[in-house]
């Protein structure tokens, strides 16, 4: 299972994310090769099921001009992952955007994503350092 789960994670990480914010596919296609049909994922508090996954597309995919998901560190131990995460991403608003993410998920049999727990800070795109922006890709 770890070579699903490591591919899976992979998937939910580069692909998902750059397709939601940047493609003109489906974003319904794009969650349910990605994602459980029950799948949760929480960030900063909140809960996005399917619905709101899918529809969190179009703000995306309005505001955010280009972007890149580097994985910096990936952890699997069988259906279960961890990774930690740059994602950049030039905002039709806010300009270079940069975002530091922890991510812990797990991985259905099937190979797609069931949970997903997110934690994230903005950081200075010049600098590194922490910024105060919220939810700058939607």
């Amino acid at each position: 299972m770890s070579e699903i789960t490591a591919a899976a994670a992979r998937r939910l990480l580069i692909d998902y994310t750059r397709d939601m914010a940047l493609s003109d596919e489906d974003p319904a296609q794009i969650v349910d090769r990605t994602l459980t049909e029950d799948a949760v994922w929480v960030t900063g508090g909140a809960e996005l099921t399917r619905d709101k996954l899918i529809a969190h597309a179009r703000p995306a995919r309005k505001n955010v001009l280009a972007g890149d998901m580097r994985v910096d560190d990936l952890l699997v131990d069988g259906n279960r992952f961890a990774a930690r995460c740059q994602l950049s991403a030039d905002h039709r608003k806010l300009g270079r955007v940069v975002m530091e993410l922890i991510l812990i998920g797990e991985v259905a049999a099937d190979g797609r994503v069931r949970r997903v727990n997110q934690l994230g800070r903005n950081l200075d795109a010049a600098n590194g350092t922490e910024h105060s922006t919220e939810n700058p890709t939607a």
